[in-house]
């Protein structure tokens, strides 16, 4: 999906941040943002915001040597939410409809993303998961997901960011246990990009106990099908169904025509005025039914 102008000065804007935090000398910095913004100003038409977001993290590297730059972040909120696991489990199982509780949980984790926000706030992700009963997914479309994963054999889990992928795990154990014949497998991303999730983050929280795990190959915060791994592209070929978390997803992978669900909160300026919703507003939808978006 063809990024809109203002994914170039986001992505812009994620490298002078990043550049203040790791306090790169000021001329340096400028240097540094010149070189990005020409590169990204040569960015073919059809470009993704997502592939966009790696060409800056790519160079940023390159020129200044900061890697994994949110490992810190990624690490903290892990932690959090690993510590949190056991009572929102249980708090699941108490639940007349345990599936629709965890899909709730599932998306507001999306939340937790330094890619599309200049900043995360645990007071609001606190709050977030305090109001999880009041996230309104699509009712028709959680009802088609919940029947499709009952009559599915292999189903594909494409992440998003670290801290979230314990949500995701939460969601994962109450699928499992509701089809327990259902074979899982989770795609993360291949090489560390902003605080998206790795097979490390992955394997960190405990996922590889309930589903195989597969890198993508690729540090571009997204799955694009065309430059993901082999592996990882065989898996969502051979998957009765793909569940595809966050905006990253949904911007590589629109309009590949596979039987993907679509599961992010809409959190960046674009995504709201695009969508005609409030910020924060939960997102499912199949990519066969997802509404327009111009």
């Amino acid at each position: 999906m063809r990024a809109d102008r203002e994914c170039y000065t986001c992505c812009v804007d994620k490298a002078r941040t990043l550049l203040g935090q790791y306090d790169v000398p000021e001329h340096d910095a400028a240097k540094v943002l010149s070189h990005i913004k020409g590169k990204l100003e040569t960015a073919g038409a059809d470009t993704s915001a997502p592939i966009l977001m790696a060409q800056a993290m790519r160079m940023l590297e390159e020129q200044t040597g900061i890697t994994d730059a949110f490992d810190v972040p990624k690490k903290r909120y892990n932690k959090l939410l690993l510590g949190m696991e056991d009572s929102i489990y249980d708090e699941i199982m108490r639940e007349k409809d345990r599936f629709l509780a965890a899909l709730q949980y599932a998306i507001t984790g999306n939340y937790i993303d330094f890619g599309a926000m200049s900043d995360v706030e645990e007071e609001k992700l606190y709050e977030l998961l305090s109001d999880r009963a009041e996230v309104k997914p699509d009712c028709e479309e959680a009802t088609r997901l919940e029947a499709e994963l009952s009559g599915a054999s292999r189903l594909v889990y494409i992440t998003d960011n670290a801290g979230e992928i314990v949500l995701d795990k939460v969601f994962l154990r109450v699928i499992k246990e509701l089809y327990p014949k259902l074979q899982i497998t989770v795609i993360v991303r291949g090489k560390p990009v902003l605080n998206d999730a790795t097979a490390e983050d992955a394997k960190l929280v405990g996922i590889d106990t309930i589903a195989a795990i597969i890198p993508n190959g690729t540090d571009i915060p997204g799955t694009p099908i065309d430059g993901i791994s082999r592996a990882a592209r065989e898996a969502i070929e051979a998957a009765d169904l793909c569940i595809a978390k966050g905006q990253g997803n949904f911007e590589t992978l629109r309009g590949c025509g596979k039987n993907i669900y679509y599961l992010f909160l809409c959190k960046c300026e674009l995504f709201v005025r695009k969508f005609q919703v409030e910020r924060f507003t939960p997102v499912l939808s199949n990519e066969k039914r997802i509404v327009q978006y111009a």
